[in-house]
């Protein structure tokens, strides 16, 4: 497996040309030449899976895989806002947001190892907080007999909210879990220290 699959990302971020979007709050917002693939990808996953529902018809299928493809993409920017909040709130922001074919990715120029281990879980933790805080809150407006939008908006927030946590590599979870893991060693190596 290549190395930049392994990660999620098809490009080779380091040589990939960057486009400039704009930006938000002092945080550039880039893309990739081919970052217009992710939507296509995932409505075509959706259609895909929905071809199993024989019940469907044809424009039944591609209204729900449009539908699940919006839900991702605005799931996917209040992540990356959450990221961008919780990064201004600890003084140490993202230098960029940089939207690929498969998945955002943040840029911190920099060597990032001098950062305390809380300033890496307050920026990790701000992107999964964000779609659980969305989630609740689309609960609470809609309700249990949500509108079809309502109900792919609170489960796909859930999904990136309570799946960001998990302690895997290349996901918000990794870094929060390797830097929780990293105070409890400090802590009792100065628990052992003390004695």
């Amino acid at each position: 497996m290549h190395k930049h699959l392994r990660y999620g990302v098809l490009e080779n971020l380091s040589q990939v040309r960057r486009v400039r979007l704009g930006q938000l709050w002092g945080v550039a917002l880039l893309a990739t030449p081919i970052a217009w693939l992710s939507p296509v990808v995932f409505f075509a996953l959706h259609f895909l899976l929905n071809l199993l529902n024989t019940q469907l018809t044809l424009n039944q299928r591609l209204a729900q895989s449009l539908l699940f493809t919006l839900v991702v993409e605005l799931a996917s920017a209040i992540h990356a806002l959450g990221h961008i909040i919780s990064g201004k709130l600890v003084g140490s922001a993202m230098d960029a947001l940089l939207i690929t074919a498969t998945r955002y990715v943040n840029v911190y120029e920099g060597d990032q190892t001098g950062f305390p281990s809380r300033i890496h879980i307050a920026r990790a933790a701000g992107g999964p907080l964000l779609n659980l805080l969305a989630a609740g809150i689309a609960y609470t407006v809609a309700g249990s007999n949500g509108s079809a939008f309502a109900t792919r908006f609170i489960a796909i927030n859930l999904f990136f909210g309570l799946g960001g946590l998990l302690p895997l590599p290349s996901i918000d979870g990794g870094v929060i879990w390797r830097e929780v893991w990293r105070l409890v060693m400090d802590d009792g190596r100065r628990t052992t220290d003390d004695r």
